[in-house]
This record gives C-alpha cells, sequence and structure tokens, in this order.
C-alpha cells in the first residue's frame, strides 16, 4: 500500500490535526520529517496511507492547519529528490 507524508511546520500543527483525526476514528502516525524534506529541519509530519490524503487535507482546511506539502513516501526521499503531488493527482 502506498503511503504519504504530510509535513507541517510545527508539532502542535500535527498535534491539533491527529486529535481532529482521532475524533473521527482516524489513527495515524506522526514523525519528524525527513532531512530531505525540510528546511528548517524541526518539522513534523504524519504517515497516511495515499487514499486517507484528501480527508487529511479536509480535516486542517477545516481547522485552520496549513500543510507544508504532500509527499509519496518512497526511495526517492532517502535519496533527496522527493516526489511532490500535485492538487490534481491528490484529487484522483
Amino acid at each position: 500500500m502506498a503511503h504519504c507524508l504530510v509535513v507541517f511546520a510545527s508539532l502542535n500543527q500535527v498535534a491539533l490535526l491527529q486529535r481532529a483525526l482521532n475524533r473521527e476514528k482516524v489513527y495515524m502516525e506522526m514523525m519528524r520529517t525527513p532531512q530531505s524534506l525540510s528546511s528548517t529541519g524541526c518539522s513534523f509530519a504524519v504517515r497516511c496511507n495515499r487514499a486517507d490524503v484528501p480527508l487529511v487535507l479536509q480535516t486542517c482546511s477545516k481547522w485552520s492547519i496549513e500543510p507544508g506539502g504532500v509527499f509519496d513516501e518512497t526511495e526517492e526521499i532517502l535519496s533527496g529528490r522527493p516526489r511532490v503531488f500535485t492538487e490534481d493527482e491528490l484529487e484522483q
């Protein structure tokens, strides 16, 4: 199953998102953002199934949480060449 990382600037944003998703009985893994995706080195991400990304983004919008990006979790992240999803790809 394909996974994605949804990146956020702060731990507070991820904690708020997780609380909101938990209320909906949706559980996702929180993690530090891989260095190749973080320009500041102190951001956090939510790891989720690609199919759950629309729900995550909808919840972000509802709670006024601004994600820093959605990335495909692949070997490219480790190599420093992450694949970034476009809005059109996420809507499919």
